[in-house]
C-alpha cells in the first residue's frame, strides 16, 4: 500500500493524518520507556511511559524544553516530598497540611509564568503529591521510592527525546516572522496616511482596531516561540520590543485622529520622501522572509531611518518642535532594524546571539496576579479539605483520589475554561480506565511472567496513540494514555481482583469529576471572566497611580521618573494586546472600544505624571498658584476614589468637573491645561464606557 493510499484510508476512518504519525511514534516511545524502566528494575516502570507521553511535543525545540522542565519540576517536587515525609514522621495531618500549602504555592507561581516554565511549576506540585500520597511503609522507605520516581522520569524523558528527535521537525520560524512583519506593515501604512493627510488621497489604512488584532495575534504566538532555543528567545525579545514601539506609534496616531489634525510640518520638510521610503519598506515587509530578500529589507529599513532623521533635522532647522509621532516612528524603525538582525540569525539557524543582543533588556510583561491568587486558594483549599478527610478516615482511596485531583487543579488552572476542559479530560480518563480494566481482566491473566505482562501492553499503547489521533477522541486523549498507564503497573503475579481494579479506576476518574465541581464552584473561570479581570486590572491602574502620587506628596515624582513611566507603558501595551486577543476570541461587545481604552489609559497616566511634575517644580508664591494646587490635589483625590465598588453615577460627574475646573486655572501651563481638559472631555468617558461593560 502506497503512502498516499494509507493517508486516504486514515482520513476516511476519521484520523487526523498530520497527527497520526506523531501519536504513533509517541505511543512507541512510551512503550519503549516502560520496557527500559522494567529492564532497569525500577519499581514503577509505567511512570516512565507517562513521562514519555507528557514531554513529547511535535517540534524539536518544544520537545527539549518540555523535557527539561519536566525533569526539573520532578526534582524540586520530589525533594519537597522527601523533606515533608521525614518531617511528618507518619503524621497524616502534617502531610495533608504540607501538601496543600505546597500545591497552593506551585499553583500561584505556575499561573504567573509563561511557556513551559508554568508546566514545570505545576509539575513540582503534583510530583510531590505522587510521592507523598503513593508512598506506603516506614519513613525510611521514602528514599528508594523517591529515587524510583526520579529515575522513571529521567527514563521517560530521555526515551521520548531520543526517539522523537529523529522525526520531529524544527520550529517554523518563517511563519511567525512573516506574520509579525505583516502586522508592522499595517502600522506603517497608517503612519504613511498620516504623513500624506494633506496630499492626494491614498488607499485607506486598516482601522486601528484591526491593527491591534493583528498585533495581538503575533503576541499570542510569542508565548511558546522562545522555548528550547536561545536564539529564538532573543528573537522573541526583539519582537516584543517591536510590538511595544508599534503600539506607541499607534497611540500617537490615535491622538491625531482624535483631534482630527495632521502632523504640522513646515513646507521645506521632506515628508514625502519619508512616506516613499516607508512605502518601499512596507512592500519589503510583505514579501516572504527568504534569504534573497534579506538584504533588500535591510536596505529599505536603513533608507527609512535615514529619511526619518532627515525629516527630524529639517523640523529642527525650521525652529519647530519634533512631533511625538515622528519620535515614535523613529523608535519603531530602530526596533525593527534590531529585530531584523535577530530574525536573520533565527532564520539561518545560528545558535549564539551577538554581544549587543545579550544586553537587550526584557520588557515587563503582564502577569495574572488575580488568577494566580485564585488558583492558589482553589488548589490549596480543596486539597486541604480532602486531606482532612484522609487524616480522619485513613482510607487509601481518598489519597489516590487526591492525587488525581491535584493534577487537575494544578495543570489545568491556567487553561482558558478549566471546567469545560474537565469534561474532555473525564471522557479521556474513562476511555483510559476502560482500556486498563480490559488489559487487567482479559489479557494479563494469560501472562506467565512479568516480561510477558510488559509485552502484552504494546497493543494498548498503540491504541492510546490511535485515540490521540482520531477526530472524535482527540480532545482529552492525552489523559486517556495517562490514566491507562497509571493503572497498568506490570507486577507479576497480579495482586488484587477485579473489584480492586475497578475501585482504583474509579478513584482515578474521580479526579476530573471532582475538579469539574471545584472549577464550577470555587472562583469559576472562563474566557469571559479572564477578559473582565484583565480589563479591571488595567482600569484600576489609573486610581492606583493617583493614590501613589497623593501618598508621596509634593516633594518627589514617581520613583524612577521617566524610566518607571516607560516600564508602565510597556506593561500596558502587553496587557492591551492580551485584552484584544481575549475580546476577539469571545466576541466581546465592547471590543471596538479597546483602542480608545488604550489611548485614554496612556493619556491619563501622562496627565497625572505631568501634573505631579508641575506640583513638584512650582513654588506656590501667589494665590492663583495655591488655588491651582488645591484643585490639582482635588483632581488626584477624586481620581484615586474613582471606580469603587459602589459605582456611584455621580462619581464620574464630580471627577470630570474636577479636571475641567483644573484645566481652567491660569496658573497651569497651557499644554498641561489642554491635557486636563482632554481628560475631562474624552478620557474619563472612554474609560467609564468600558467599565460599564464589565459585570
Amino acid at each position: 500500500m502506497s503512502a498516499s493510499t494509507a493517508t486516504t484510508w486514515a482520513r476516511a476512518l476519521g484520523f487526523h493524518t498530520p497527527v497520526l504519525a506523531f501519536a504513533l511514534r509517541t505511543a512507541l516511545a512510551a512503550f519503549a520507556a516502560l520496557l527500559l524502566a522494567y529492564a532497569l528494575g525500577l519499581e514503577h516502570p509505567h511512570w516512565a511511559a507517562m513521562s514519555a507521553w507528557a514531554c513529547s511535543q511535535p517540534m524539536r525545540e518544544h520537545l527539549l524544553s518540555r523535557g527539561i522542565y519536566r525533569f526539573a519540576g520532578s526534582v524540586v517536587g520530589v525533594a519537597f516530598a522527601v523533606g515533608l515525609v521525614l518531617l511528618a514522621q507518619e503524621s497524616i495531618w502534617v502531610l495533608a497540611l504540607g501538601l496543600a500549602a505546597w500545591s497552593a504555592l506551585c499553583a500561584f507561581l505556575g499561573n504567573l509564568q509563561r511557556g513551559y516554565m508554568a508546566y514545570g511549576c505545576m509539575l513540582a506540585g503534583y510530583s510531590a503529591a505522587m510521592v507523598i500520597l503513593l508512598h506506603v511503609g516506614p519513613v525510611a522507605a521514602i528514599w528508594p521510592f523517591a529515587w524510583d520516581r526520579l529515575l522513571t522520569v529521567v527514563t521517560g524523558v530521555l526515551t521520548a527525546v531520543c526517539i522523537s528527535w529523529c522525526f520531529a521537525p524544527r520550529r517554523r520560524t518563517a511563519v511567525l516572522i512573516a506574520q509579525s512583519r505583516n502586522a508592522l506593515a499595517g502600522v506603517l501604512q497608517a503612519a504613511i496616511a498620516t504623513l500624506r493627510q494633506h496630499a492626494a488621497p491614498a488607499p485607506a489604512p486598516a482601522p486601528m482596531a484591526a491593527l491591534l488584532s493583528r498585533l495581538a495575534e503575533v503576541e499570542e504566538l510569542l508565548e511558546l516561540y522562545p522555548e528550547g532555543s536561545r536564539t529564538a528567545r532573543h528573537t522573541s525579545r526583539a519582537m516584543h520590543w517591536q510590538q511595544h514601539r508599534a503600539l506607541d506609534l499607534v497611540y500617537h496616531l490615535g491622538l491625531l485622529q482624535r483631534a482630527e489634525v495632521a502632523v504640522d510640518l513646515a513646507p521645506e520638510v521632506p515628508a514625502e520622501q519619508l512616506a516613499q521610503a516607508l512605502e518601499s519598506l512596507v512592500q519589503a515587509l510583505q514579501t516572504a522572509p527568504e534569504p534573497q530578500q534579506a538584504q533588500a529589507l535591510r536596505q529599505c529599513l536603513q533608507q527609512a531611518i535615514a529619511a526619518c532623521e532627515a525629516v527630524v533635522a529639517a523640523v529642527q532647522a525650521a525652529g519647530q518642535a519634533v512631533p511625538e509621532v515622528l519620535h515614535a516612528l523613529y523608535l519603531l524603525l530602530q526596533a525593527m532594524h534590531s529585530g531584523w538582525e535577530a530574525e536573520q540569525r533565527d532564520l539561518q539557524g545560528q545558535r549564539r546571539p551577538v554581544a549587543h543582543e545579550r544586553r537587550m533588556a526584557p520588557l515587563p510583561l503582564h502577569r495574572d496576579w488575580v488568577g494566580a491568587r485564585q488558583a492558589a486558594v482553589r488548589a490549596g483549599g480543596t486539597l486541604l479539605l480532602l486531606g482532612m478527610v484522609w487524616a480522619l478516615t485513613e482510607w487509601r482511596l481518598v489519597a489516590f483520589g487526591m492525587l488525581g485531583l491535584s493534577v487537575m487543579l494544578l495543570v489545568f488552572s491556567g487553561f482558558e475554561s478549566p471546567h469545560r476542559t474537565m469534561a474532555f479530560v473525564l471522557r479521556g480518563q474513562l476511555i483510559g480506565a476502560a482500556l486498563a480494566l480490559l488489559c487487567q481482566t482479559l489479557v494479563w491473566p494469560w501472562a506467565q511472567s512479568g516480561w510477558q505482562m510488559v509485552w502484552m501492553l504494546l497493543p494498548f499503547a498503540l491504541l492510546g496513540g490511535l485515540v490521540f489521533a482520531h477526530q472524535r477522541t482527540a480532545a482529552g486523549a492525552m489523559d486517556t494514555n495517562m490514566a491507562m498507564f497509571i493503572l497498568l503497573a506490570p507486577v507479576f503475579p497480579q495482586t488484587g481482583g477485579g473489584t480492586q481494579h475497578l475501585s482504583m479506576a474509579l478513584a482515578v476518574v474521580s479526579g476530573p469529576a471532582l475538579a469539574w465541581l471545584v472549577y464550577r464552584g470555587v472562583y469559576p473561570t472562563n474566557a469571559q471572566r479572564r477578559l473582565h479581570t484583565l480589563a479591571r486590572m488595567m482600569l484600576a491602574e489609573v486610581p492606583a497611580l493617583a493614590r501613589r502620587l497623593l501618598e508621596e506628596g509634593r516633594p518627589a515624582l514617581w520613583p524612577g521618573g521617566s524610566a518607571a513611566a516607560a516600564l508602565w507603558q510597556a506593561q500596558l501595551h502587553h496587557r492591551l494586546l492580551r485584552l484584544v486577543r481575549w475580546a476577539d476570541k469571545t466576541q466581546w461587545p465592547a471590543r471596538g472600544q479597546l483602542h480608545d481604552l488604550g489611548l485614554s489609559l496612556r493619556a491619563m497616566q501622562t496627565a497625572l505624571l505631568q501634573l505631579q511634575q508641575w506640583r513638584r517644580d512650582t513654588i506656590l508664591a501667589t494665590p492663583a498658584l495655591r488655588r491651582t494646587e488645591r484643585l490639582a490635589v482635588q483632581a488626584l483625590q477624586r481620581t484615586a476614589a474613582w471606580g469603587g465598588v459602589a459605582r456611584d453615577p455621580r462619581q464620574q460627574v464630580r471627577l470630570q468637573a474636577a479636571w475641567r475646573a483644573l484645566s481652567a486655572q491660569p496658573g497651569l501651563p497651557p499644554a498641561l491645561a489642554a491635557q486636563a481638559l482632554q481628560v475631562a472631555q474624552r478620557d474619563i468617558p472612554a474609560l467609564e464606557a468600558v467599565r460599564q461593560q464589565l459585570p
